[in-house]
């Protein structure tokens, strides 16, 4: 990985001035983090064909007060995988830590309960819709046939008996929803920070996944970062109608598979892995 960053720098221009630069690696992306900056770096063909539609996204999340890193240039720098970056503000904070304490536990359903509301008002704003696709009532159908194609030859009998429950249960399911859904709104796509000891959303990452759809994909990431039960608390907090705690449960169980899918596709052998671990 070392050679890589040093590859990566030299295309920066940054040989022998990026001390403390760091790499992050993504399925599709390399992210190097030096100074205030933070160069996203496509490590595919696909990926890199998709980056001026990203940094566009960005722009928009950007300009609609999300916290959200946006481009420092009008583009991407062009090139092929390895060359190409589009150069992005660099967000403080890191991964939700353990929290502990019942200001805490507040905290973080108020802030996260805040960001389902913001995101299902900007869902029916017509300039988002143009820059995001509308999820399709047949999504989880075509999903689960995808997995069987690409993944069941990998699987065991008895793990080709689990997928096929997860399957049928998520294709039971009636997408409805007018959110923008950000498609995995957990783990390391969600930064923090902790003015007065109490969590802070200060930045949501890796906008790839979004659509218009059903915000329940979105509290399934959120409940397998922060647990069910304050994923139930976040929940009932939000503005929205519509209960979504039992379609996130039977979303969160196909997380495996939907990890894996892509890698099968993309040849990430190690995600593959992965996310067949228990299927195999």
């Amino acid at each position: 990985m070392r050679d890589r960053l040093a590859d990566y720098l030299a295309v920066l221009g940054l040989t022998g001035c990026g001390e403390g630069a760091r790499l992050m690696s993504g399925q599709f992306h390399d992210v190097v983090l030096a100074g205030e900056v933070a160069y996203r770096f496509p490590r595919d063909e696909p990926s890199r064909r998709a980056l001026p539609a990203a940094a566009s996204l960005l722009a928009a999340l950007g300009q609609a007060g999300l916290p959200v890193p946006v481009p420092l240039s009008a583009g991407p720098v062009p090139g092929p995988p390895g060359q190409c970056y589009l150069p992005l503000t660099r967000l403080a904070g890191g991964p939700l830590g353990p929290v502990n304490g019942q200001r805490a536990e507040q905290a973080v359903v108020t802030e996260l309960a805040s960001l389902l509301d913001r995101l299902a008002g900007l869902g029916t704003d017509s300039p988002m819709q143009a820059q995001v696709p509308r999820a399709g009532p047949d999504q989880w159908t075509v999903f689960g046939r995808q997995v069987r194609d690409v993944l069941y030859p990998l699987m065991s009998g008895p793990g080709r008996r689990r997928a096929d429950a997860e399957l049928a249960a998520v294709a039971a399911l009636v997408p409805s929803g007018t959110a923008l859904v950000h498609g995995d709104l957990g783990g390391a796509n969600l930064l923090w920070t902790s003015p007065a000891a109490l969590p802070k959303l200060s930045g949501v990452l890796d906008w790839d996944g979004a659509c218009i759809g059903d915000q329940a994909s979105d509290l399934a990431s959120i409940a397998v970062t922060v647990g069910w039960p304050l994923a139930a608390r976040i929940d009932g907090r939000r503005g929205g109608a519509r209960p979504l705690l039992a379609d996130a449960e039977v979303i969160a169980a196909t997380f495996a598979l939907q990890q894996a899918l892509p890698a099968a596709l993309s040849g990430d052998q190690v995600s593959l892995d992965d996310g067949l671990l228990s299927y195999r």
